[in-house]
């Protein structure tokens, strides 16, 4: 299919001359979006990120992207204000890009659904565009870059008109099952313990005080639970992710569904991100934190075994420091998983497939209810209007970010 739209496999650069390259890029681009402002950086996000972080964001101008999800969708929706009245509200993933690519050992798709809300679907349209023109540059495959919005388009058009298409497993997936099989399930648990940093005695007595109430909550919706599955063995603060590096995370080994060690179970609990100042999405009234289940339920194809989102209910037992878990929501990990990243592309052709791939999940899932035929037709309708902004506003907001890049620095010697 790849050779029917002109794809052609190129072999990868070293990584020094794809920086260069890159770097010549950068510096060319720039010009030609002076006359908008850079996309920079919230400070407070920023002050809040560990210096390591800061680090990676000098270091990559994508680990910088990543790291500004919500400067750039405030960013488009201020730059489509005037299209948003002929714009239909489809469920987001809210941060699609090519990163959040990642596989389990029976699925593959786009994850992580922090952001997810209602919106435009030009939202994960321009981020998805603006990942794929950095990764095009990065790799040094520029030629091929408009060839590569086409294939988005194609697959979030099959995805919208065909809900229950699927595209083949894409080779770059087999690829990296095949480089990096699942640790041991002893390895795995300790590999996560190493990532728990302490937590002082008062927010550990919370954790405890929250985790038996939600255990109670759970299990009315999943009886099959036996007592004691959500025990707490191990806990601590989790300071992993770039985008999501100045969010609170809570890393957690629970008992499982028995005293055996090796079916214990990995909870992640975390924050829920704020989507305030973001005027082209919904944002929940009620419930913030189920924003993320329904994300996950309706756009996603990874599973997991726990995916729930903080009580409403007002359970004093269920804070920590006095903040209370109905901001939260708690998923479990999974051996098996892994990300894609953009150094694991072999070829443009690797990266076409997770183009498609991801668009198709997109498309499919961004419509439900009982007017979906009517819905996917008009969502069909306005994409089509708008294809040709979209291509050029997602290159001229990484043009923007680059200057914002640009301006945080060089990496900080040590």
């Amino acid at each position: 299919m790849l050779a029917a739209v002109g794809f052609h496999a190129r072999s990868t650069r070293r990584w020094c001359v794809a920086r260069l390259v890159f770097a010549a890029l950068v510096a060319g681009a720039a010009a030609g979006c002076a006359d908008r402002r850079a996309l920079t950086a919230d400070p407070e996000a920023l002050a809040a990120a560990p210096p390591e972080v800061l680090d990676r964001l000098r270091e990559d101008p994508y680990n910088y992207f990543r790291f500004i999800n919500h400067e750039w969708t405030s960013r488009v929706c201020e730059v489509f204000s005037a299209d948003l009245a002929n714009q239909p509200i489809v469920q987001l993933h809210g941060d699609a890009h090519i990163e959040q690519y990642a596989l389990t050992k029976d699925a593959w798709g786009l994850d992580d659904f922090d952001d997810s809300t209602r919106g435009p679907a030009l939202v994960d349209i321009s981020r998805f565009l603006g990942s794929i023109d950095l990764a095009a540059r990065r790799r040094g495959w520029t030629i091929d870059r408009d060839r590569l919005f086409d294939r988005f388009f194609d697959g979030y058009r099959r995805g919208l008109s065909e809900a229950t298409y699927q595209p083949a497993e894409p080779g770059i997936v087999r690829w990296v099952k095949g480089r990096n099989a699942a640790p041991s399930r002893t390895a795995f648990f300790a590999w996560a313990e190493s990532k728990m940093a302490p937590m002082p005695e008062v927010s550990m007595n919370g954790l405890l005080a929250s985790m038996t109430v939600f255990s109670r909550l759970v299990r009315r919706e999943r009886p099959e639970l036996p007592e004691g599955y959500f025990q707490v063995i191990r806990a601590g603060w989790l300071q992993m992710g770039i985008g999501s590096a100045a969010i609170r995370k809570i890393l957690m080994r629970v008992r499982g569904p028995s005293d055996d060690p090796n079916d214990d179970e990995l909870l992640e609990a975390k924050a829920v991100r704020a989507l305030k100042g973001l005027g082209c999405l919904e944002v929940p009234k009620s419930r913030p934190a189920f924003r993320v289940i329904v994300g996950s339920q309706q756009v996603g194809r990874l599973r997991h075994n726990i995916l729930v989102a903080g009580p409403e209910e007002d359970i004093p037992e269920m804070t920590i420091q006095g903040e209370h878990l109905r901001n939260w929501w708690v998923r479990s990990w999974e051996p098996s998983y892994r990300e894609i990243t953009l150094d694991d592309l072999r070829s443009v052709d690797d990266l076409a497939d997770v183009v498609y791939d991801s668009a198709v999940q997109l498309g499919s899932g961004s419509v439900h209810g009982a007017d979906d035929a009517s819905l996917r037709s008009r969502s069909l309708t306005a994409i089509a209007s708008l294809q040709p902004r979209l291509r050029k506003e997602a290159t001229v907001l990484v043009e923007e970010m680059m200057r914002g890049w640009r301006q945080l620095g060089q990496p900080s010697p040590h």
